[in-house]
This record gives structure tokens, C-alpha cells and sequence, in this order.
């Protein structure tokens, strides 16, 4: 699953490692704090388990002689393939290739129930259909626990490629903004809410960012489309850039945000009902530090 889903959790696993720098009220406190994404829905599961072995197949029925889960790639030179999950007794899309779809130690899903000798699982993955369910063996996995998030344990870091500020109270009350960076998808800003716990982040509460050397403001770019105007990115001056100690990074530093830039961030970001949304979980007792924070993909 980590394979095939990399192009999503690679940016969506790195919120282990993020910074709430700076001032962390944002925003003034004139609107009620209810309607600050207000249509963030909150988390549903409850139970979860996580992998103990290397390369373990996901199985369509609670029977290792059940169809497996696959990964079917388009047969395309380009680092921005296309990528479906299939069972193998299914048609993939024409001309894609095929391989099994393997998960990992320390990967966590949520689970539904049990079966037999064998977990029923969510797969939360973007390559997946909102509903798919698989099936993982008990031999290689075991219940695990989530445990709140707070800004002491998830808002305390930051590395080259990713950032998360946390609004604890005023108008943005329990508002999370994150940078992430890659190679593929560039410089993007998220924002999200901390609802029970759990950080939610509507994956349509993107704004991509890049640092122009050669302005000294922050300024929000605008595209027309059919919808109307709508916010197409966001530039910065070099003088806002997150600088980090004996490290290079190339993100907006977000404690750098005054509260009037807070405030046209959100009204930018923050537009129409929320798709799917990224749920991040904790799980302290996860072996491997950048795995502690793992997120799932829902309606």
C-alpha cells in the first residue's frame, strides 16, 4: 500500500514532523469560531490495526485462496502515472501494467471487524474506491490504538518538506495549516481543523505556493474560470521562507503570516463543500517515527 499510494501519503505521512512556530492565534476574533469549517465532517473509525511483517498481500475475502489486491500502472514514461487498485479477478484499464499490491510493517488501517483468522480492513487509499474493503491476516498484524492529538505531540517539529501551524483559540480556533513539499507536485498549502483529536484536512483545501526572489511582498495570483474567479496560487518573497538549522528549505514559513495574510489565506483555500477528506491519526507505539502520524482518505 505505501508503494501505490505515494504519490498521496508520502505528503500526507510527514505531518509527524511539523512546526507551530510564531504567533499562534492568527486571525482576529470578531467571527463565531462554529463556522470556521463548519462542514468538516469528523472521523468515524474507532479500531485500527497495523502490519508486522514485509510484503503482505490484501486479500478480497477472509481466505488466502481469495482473489488479491493489485496495483495496475499506466504504461507511460512519466513520473505522474496513473495508478488504479484492482482485484485480480478483475479487468484493468486497458494497456496498464499489473503487479500485487503488497503492505508494510508499521502501515495502519482501519478496521471494520474480524473474520476467521483475518482482520477486515478500510482501504483509505486514493487508488481505491471510497467503499473497497480487503482483508489482512492476523499472522501479520495486530490491533493498535490511536491516541488524541495535541499540539504538544503533533505541532513541535518541522523538516525540508513539510510545516504545520495550529491556531489553539481565537477566530480560527482548532485551524491547522500545512505546507508540504516534493519533487513531483511542487510547494502546496493545506488547511484543515482539529476536530476530536483528529486532524481533517479536506483534500480540496489546496492552494499551490512558490517563492518569487523578485517581489517583497506575499500576494495571491488569480485565474478565471467558468465557476468565476477563483485563487490559482499564492507567491512569497524570498524574506518568508521557513529557514531551518543546518538544513535547506524552500516552504512558506507560516509563523510568518500576519493575521490579515491569515485571513485572505482562508478565504482563498477554504471554498465549497469538502471532498475527500485526509483524516490523520496518531499512534505513539508505531516502531518507526515518520510512520506515527498516518493518514486515511474518506468521503
Amino acid at each position: 500500500m505505501k508503494k501505490n499510494l505515494m504519490f498521496v501519503c508520502s505528503a500526507l505521512l510527514m505531518l509527524a514532523l511539523a512546526s507551530c512556530g510564531g504567533n499562534s492565534k492568527g486571525g482576529n476574533t470578531e467571527a463565531p469560531q462554529e463556522e470556521i469549517m463548519s462542514d468538516v465532517k469528523a472521523p468515524t473509525w474507532e479500531k485500527f490495526v497495523v502490519v508486522t511483517q514485509e510484503g503482505v498481500p490484501i486479500y478480497k475475502a477472509a481466505d488466502d485462496n481469495s482473489p488479491q489486491r493489485l496495483s495496475c500502472f499506466e504504461d507511460a514514461e512519466s513520473d505522474m502515472v496513473d495508478i488504479v487498485n484492482i482485484w485480480d479477478d478483475e479487468e484493468g484499464p486497458e494497456g496498464y501494467l499489473k503487479e500485487p499490491l503488497y503492505v508494510y510493517t508499521d502501515e495502519v488501517f482501519p478496521c471494520l471487524g474480524e473474520e476467521d483468522d483475518f482482520y477486515k480492513v478500510a482501504l483509505c487509499g486514493i487508488n481505491d474506491k471510497d467503499d473497497e474493503v480487503g482483508y489482512i491476516a492476523k499472522s501479520a498484524a495486530k490491533g493498535i490504538k490511536a491516541e488524541p492529538i495535541t499540539d504538544e505531540k503533533a505541532f513541535n517539529q518541522s523538516c525540508s518538506w513539510a510545516q504545520l501551524r495550529y491556531f489553539p483559540d481565537g477566530k480560527y480556533k482548532n485551524m491547522v495549516i500545512r505546507t508540504t513539499y516534493d519533487e513531483l507536485q511542487g510547494e502546496r498549502i493545506h488547511i484543515g481543523k482539529l476536530i476530536n483529536g483528529v486532524v481533517a484536512i479536506p483534500v480540496n483545501y489546496c492552494i499551490d505556493s512558490y517563492c518569487n526572489t523578485e517581489t517583497d511582498s506575499l500576494s495571491f495570483n488569480e485565474a478565471e474560470y467558468e465557476e468565476g474567479m477563483t485563487i490559482d496560487n499564492l507567491e512569497y518573497p524570498s524574506s518568508m521562507q521557513l529557514e531551518l538549522e543546518g538544513g535547506y528549505c524552500i516552504m512558506l514559513d507560516l509563523s510568518k503570516l500576519t493575521d490579515e495574510q491569515v485571513d485572505k489565506l482562508y478565504s482563498a483555500v477554504v471554498k465549497g463543500k469538502p471532498e475527500y477528506v485526509e483524516y490523520l491519526y496518531h499512534f505513539p507505539t508505531v516502531e518507526s517515527e515518520f510512520s506515527r502520524f498516518q493518514s486515511f482518505i474518506s468521503r
